[in-house]
């Protein structure tokens, strides 16, 4: 039955299939929408209780936004057992192993029988999924690199690589919609154990998720949860805060978290989030009606993910027929409504994880009383993927013996000393990485995109990676689980040195400097000692390849160098009689510059700006000012224009790149007040005007590429 009108041709091509897709969403989504819409039934929630988990692939790896979604809907319309889904060929390569010489032969049984056959069912049809893809062209060359090379480069050589994502159509069927039930049956109850529903515990109002509750009770939601006894549920643009009903007020605890997931899901749309939100968006209006199904669907998706209900909010009721409407009328209806799901949920859902990680720590520590072990580091020591090397772990795997796997790792291990490079605080550093075996000295993890691949991993101990640092020093390259044990040794060592003396440079022009590291930032941060604390004036990155002495003796020569920090030089009685005015102006303009910025030192710190030494602009000195979450060649300078009142202090956004100057501000508020105010919008602009640029700068990439492939064509 056709509920939407269809007036696409249909071609053979990647479009097409992105198109099919979407009107069988449309379709099933309708369908969802209409049974909610019967008499009373949207007071049943959106899914059943028997539909509450979310949907995977055969290794266990969970489907995420509109994937997710509408895979939970089939799923629950086909009265699946279970939400485990599988592509042709992963059902089909269950028929077969591979031998030492990568060769296939029929899977066999305990008895060296072939085990039956398995295959989709005769007549089931499809169910499409989006996934993306990326193509990895070397800037250079223009040769094709693969997206896991790609993923093994350093920073530096990924900057010489343009990489483009492209969405591709899967199709997958559900395990019940296979033989794999009779074909597989130890697979088939596995998979059964390990999908159980679980909800948490509790009834009525006493039901508890207590991740929810510590995120309410320390306010660390993207926005205020202000939870009051009254009647109530609203998100406001304006105040950007959440007012809600106390849980008492909800029928079950249950109602409760759902219902402020859907306001929290409304939150996500903000200025300052994901921008989705037009506050000139009428009640009742076409754009106000879809947001409203952008937060019942985020809500329904994080509510299945930690099994629990979630039923359409009363409120949402009145838009049913205009999401039937618009469905209807255009199937790309549903794909910006997904998009936006996926964002909207993935915060929440990342937010919840991150309280509940903390939270499982903290239960663990309470429950073992143990010494805290140090910690386990894993340095990669092989890494296999081609089929010749890959083919014994192949069999290992098939056959389960996860004893030989590790036997087999010690034999890839040279005993060389460990690569900073390839070494991390975890054994698994991608999604779909499995750790196949492991004991106290190896692990082999595996990854099974793009045909399969081994990392044979040894396990070492911090002690070990200090060592290797202490020994050959700390490359670019290294991992960031690395550079954060050598920042520790660098935190230790100045922490050593503050407690026989405190640290501070005598300038030539008399001027004292204290020093102190900057673990987080990885700097020697420079500045004056005040009441309230060291007011950072100068930064230099820290270099791990050279002592705290030499580093600290680097800074110096640095700030020497600088004419602020020069002795002044008596004048030779030659000099014309301006040059004394004219030195005394400088200083006088380079003090004023510097006073004023010290008061601004608040309202900079807490917006990563930082003082960087003085350039000259339009005749005069000014000061640099860059902000610490921005590498690039933008930055501020600080001007002044006196006047016999108040002088007056500008910003001028400065692109180095162009080598010209971007706008100019308004006049610098000199109240504290608005002074945090004012430094805010400097950093939104400073962000915006990144963000351009490097919008520019790939669309600029894809241009050329394109010519490039047009070239090729043509040839």
């Amino acid at each position: 039955m056709a509920y939407y009108n269809k007036n696409k041709q249909y071609q053979a091509d990647g479009s097409s299939a992105e198109s099919k897709a979407l009107d069988t969403f449309a379709e099933l989504m309708i369908e969802k929408i209409q049974s909610l819409q019967d008499g009373q039934s949207w007071q049943k929630p959106w899914f059943t209780e028997s539909a509450l988990r979310i949907p995977k692939n055969l290794s266990g790896r969970e489907y995420n936004g509109m994937n997710s979604l509408m895979l939970m809907m089939h799923g629950e319309k086909n009265n699946y057992e279970l939400p485990i889904y599988v592509t042709f060929d992963r059902v089909m390569a269950l028929n077969y192993q591979k031998d030492k010489q990568g060769m296939r032969s029929a899977m066999l049984d305990a008895n060296g029988e072939p085990l039956p056959h398995v295959g989709v069912n005769k007549g089931e049809k499809s169910f499409p999924v989006f996934l993306t893809t990326f193509t990895c062209i070397d800037k250079e060359t223009k040769n094709r690199i693969s997206y896991d090379d790609y993923k093994q480069m350093s920073n530096d050589e990924k900057q010489g690589v343009n990489v483009y994502p492209k969405q591709k159509v899967y199709c997958v069927f559900n395990v019940a919609q296979t033989n794999i039930k009779e074909a597989r049956p130890e697979l088939y109850n596995k998979l059964l154990e390990e999908n159980k529903i679980n909800k948490p515990n509790g009834n009525g109002e006493h039901f508890s998720f207590p991740p929810m509750d510590k995120m309410i009770e320390d306010k660390s939601w993207i926005c205020p949860i202000n939870i009051i006894h009254q009647d109530a549920a609203f998100y406001s643009i304006s105040k950007d805060a959440i007012t809600f009903p106390e849980k008492s007020q909800f029928k079950d605890g249950e109602s409760f978290y759902s219902n402020l997931w859907h306001e929290m899901a409304h939150s996500t749309g903000s200025e300052k989030q994901l921008n989705r939100l037009n506050p000139n968006s009428g009640f009742g209006s076409d754009e106000y009606s879809k947001e409203e199904l952008t937060a019942e669907l985020s809500a329904a998706l994080v509510a299945t993910k930690y099994q629990l209900t979630k039923g359409l909010k009363t409120d949402s009721a009145m838009y049913l027929k205009s999401w039937l409407d618009n469905l209807k009328q255009s199937p790309d209806y549903i794909k910006t409504v997904l998009m936006d799901v996926k964002k909207a949920s993935g915060i929440i859902i990342e937010k919840i994880d991150a309280v509940k990680e903390k939270l499982d720590n903290k239960v663990e520590e309470q429950e073992t009383n143990t010494v805290e072990k140090e910690p386990v580091f894993y340095a990669s020591v092989n890494y296999l993927q081609m089929a010749d090397d890959t083919h014994i772990f192949d069999k290992m795997q098939d056959s389960q013996d996860y004893n030989g796997m590790i036997m087999e790792a010690a034999e890839y291990d040279n005993g060389d000393s460990i690569n900073l490079s390839h070494t991390y605080t975890s054994s698994c550093r991608y999604p779909t990485d499995v750790v196949l075996a492991e004991d106290e000295n190896y692990a082999v993890v595996y990854n099974p995109s793009v045909g399969g691949t081994y990392d044979i991993m040894r396990k070492v101990t911090q002690q070990d990676v200090r060592d290797a640092i202490q020994r050959y020093g700390l490359f670019e390259d290294a991992t960031d689980d690395v550079k954060d044990v050598a920042k520790a040794m660098v935190s230790e060592e100045f922490s050593k040195m503050m407690n026989t003396h405190i640290p501070a440079f005598e300038m030539p022009s008399g001027d004292i400097l204290y020093i102190q590291y900057n673990q987080d930032k990885n700097t020697l941060d420079i500045g004056s000692a005040t009441n309230i604390g060291m007011t950072v004036m100068h930064s230099f990155p820290y270099d791990h390849n050279f002592s705290l002495d030499a580093n600290l003796e680097g800074a110096s020569e640095k700030l020497s160098e600088m004419p602020v920090y020069q002795a002044e030089s008596e004048q030779e009685p030659c000099v014309a009689e301006q040059s004394p005015s004219l030195s005394n102006s400088i200083f006088e303009n380079r003090e004023a510059l510097d006073t004023f910025m010290k008061e601004y030192w608040g309202a900079r710190r807490d917006n990563g700006f930082m003082m960087c030494g003085f350039e000259t602009y339009n005749g005069k000195e000014a000061i640099i000012l860059e902000n610490e979450n921005f590498t690039n060649s933008t930055y501020y300078l600080i001007s002044r224009d006196e006047s016999e009142g108040k002088d007056k202090y500008f910003m001028h956004l400065y692109d180095s790149d162009l080598d010209k100057e971007v706008f100019t501000s308004r006049e610098m508020p000199q109240d504290k007040e608005s002074a945090y105010s004012f430094m805010r919008g400097a950093y939104r602009e400073l962000e915006d005007y990144e963000h351009d640029k490097q919008q520019d700068k790939v669309q600029d990439q894809q241009e050329e590429a394109d010519e490039e492939q047009h070239f090729r064509r043509g040839r």
